[in-house]
């Protein structure tokens, strides 16, 4: 057998030059990048010998031919692998380089069968297979949030923030400052404390205490809206691209 084999692909028609010790092995056309199995050629019946040759044409009469000259030594192949991308051409115009296929040497992407990278990569970087769940992951193309979006997004979180933490100022001040206010009211008693202190019909701290009462149910809503909007959900919703 040759060293070298002319094959011909089977999609683009292209003549490719390579060695035999492909025979049999998967190999991929440079041009049309289809993967085809490489066979052995036909064998060609044994020519007669040139003495036999020689009797038949002195049987005959005839002049006996020429000795044929002997073929020229086929050049030494190069490398079927190649670094860049494009095709090696002889003088003839056949593709001498092909890339060699071996499934078994490379992990690929069961979904498009590019190669993995790393080669054990969960998920496929080109088409978002995921190896382990065995789900194509959906992708979507979506606008960048701008400041308007941002300020649109966080404001309410930042209002209902400063509600709450204006609720608790004012109970911190009826707090302190509810005696006084009651002072001189009609809450007042003529009967005196131990202190000396006018004694009231209702307690100062009765009231603040209701007032407490009602600004928490306020505080504690707002409060967790401000959580949820600035810490949990502090960024704004995408905006799929149409």
């Amino acid at each position: 057998m040759p060293d070298t084999l002319d094959v011909k692909c089977p999609t683009c028609g292209k003549t490719l030059k390579v060695p035999s010790t492909l025979v049999g092995k998967k190999v991929k056309c440079k041009g049309c990048d289809t993967a085809f199995a490489v066979t052995a050629p036909a064998a060609k019946p044994a020519a007669k010998s040139v003495g036999a040759a020689l009797a038949a044409g002195a049987k005959a009469g005839a002049k006996p031919a020429a000795k044929p000259a002997p073929p020229p030594e086929p050049e030494k192949p190069k490398s079927p692998f190649l670094d860049d991308d494009e095709d090696e051409v002889d003088e003839q115009g056949r593709v001498k380089a092909m890339e060699v296929i071996r499934d078994s040497d490379v992990p690929r992407c069961p979904h498009c069968t590019v190669e993995l990278d790393p080669p054990d990569a969960v998920v496929c970087y080109h088409c978002g297979f995921n190896n382990v769940t065995r789900v194509k992951a959906e992708t979507k193309k979506v606008i960048a949030s701008d400041a308007t979006d941002w300020m649109a997004h966080l404001a309410p979180g930042v209002i209902a923030l400063v509600l709450a933490i204006g609720l608790v100022v004012v109970d911190v001040i009826c707090l302190l400052n509810m005696s006084d206010w009651l002072a001189g009211s009609f809450l007042e008693m003529d009967e005196k404390d131990i202190m000396g202190n006018k004694k009231m019909y209702v307690k100062p701290g009765a009231f603040v205490a209701l007032i407490i009462a009602f600004s928490i149910i306020g505080i504690i809503p707002l409060g967790r809206y401000a959580f949820r909007r600035l810490v949990l959900n502090y960024k704004p919703a995408e905006k799929v691209k149409k």
